[in-house]
């Protein structure tokens, strides 16, 4: 029985209600690989999980999902595969995207998990989930500190709190303990569960400081004035706030958006053996040294 130990806990009914649900990750690197693995392992069968990116060896420091073997894979298609080895009985829709407006339609489900490392992803789960009335759980780690919340539909959302937020260090300039990372996710699933068997959920932003073990509970309000869950402005979620070009929190790919014959450029690539882009539907993966190095190839190889 896969999961005894944990019917013991929560009881049979339950089980079977976890069963029933379905979660959306959205990121699959330190958080959300580890999100995703307590997820399925808990009995959620039916997971939808969205990752833009490819495995990198300086993931492996916190990405436990991950191998040696996988490096240079999309993080998205290994985590499927992981995860259906570890519970046969997962229903699994995985994405090797970039969420934006045109398809996040694809995360609907009983609860998002935002375990991404961009604002700008984040604003646009947060306007969607207010719009439809979803609940998700934001988690973020850098360095040996943490940070959690639940969004609940009628409640503060993470616009309320983080709308002035900007320049944020990230994991590559700082740094980040896999420790961190694998308490927060540990704890933003635990949150989940509460939810998605509508148990007492914590109300209360949650701040985590391992380097001098602190743990605090950060009031919040809902802000009457907030753009999005009191005017209902959702400028992310129209397009009106995408950029044209994005770092990767911890890697050195970039994402660069265009126009641009899909079918005809990837049978270009594939026969000059260009193995540094990838290409999705008006969008490039490509891995550069820098920003200027991205444009440059993507000009060469796909067309300004």
């Amino acid at each position: 029985m896969l999961y005894i130990r944990q019917e013991k806990f929560i009881g049979k009914e339950a089980q079977k209600k976890l069963s029933e649900k379905t979660v959306s990750i959205v990121g699959l690197g330190a958080l959300g690989s580890v999100s995703s693995e307590l997820l399925a392992r808990a009995g959620v069968k039916n997971l939808i999980l969205f990752d833009r990116d490819l495995i990198e060896l300086n993931n492996l420091q916190r990405q436990s999902l991950y191998a040696e073997e996988d490096v240079g894979k999309s993080k998205a298609l290994v985590a499927e595969n992981k995860l259906k080895k570890i519970n046969s009985d997962l229903e699994i829709n995985s994405y090797f995207d970039n969420l934006d407006s045109e398809n996040i339609n694809l995360i609907k489900s009983d609860l998002i998990l935002d375990c991404t490392d961009n604002l700008e992803t984040r604003f646009l789960i947060n306007e969607f989930s207010v719009k439809n009335k979803f609940p998700f759980i934001h988690a973020s780690a850098i360095g040996a500190e943490g940070f959690l919340f639940n969004i609940i539909p009628g409640k503060t959302c993470f616009n309320c709190i983080f709308k002035e937020i900007q320049g944020l260090e990230t994991c590559e300039t700082f740094g980040v303990l896999n420790s961190t990372t694998h308490l927060i996710s540990s704890l933003q699933v635990n949150e989940a569960l509460k939810i998605l068997l509508n148990n007492d959920y914590e109300k209360d932003l949650l701040y985590v400081n391992l380097k001098n073990n602190e743990i605090a509970k950060i009031k919040v309000n809902k802000n009457p004035e907030c753009q999005v869950c009191s005017k209902k402005i959702f400028d992310y979620l129209e397009g009106k706030k995408s950029k044209e070009i994005v770092k990767f929190c911890g890697s050195s790919n970039y994402l660069i958006k265009g126009n641009f014959n899909f079918e005809n450029i990837s049978k270009r690539l594939k026969q000059e053996n260009i193995l540094n882009i990838t290409l999705f539907k008006n969008k490039a993966l490509i891995k550069a040294k820098d920003e200027k190095e991205a444009k440059s190839l993507f000009s060469k190889y796909i067309g300004d």
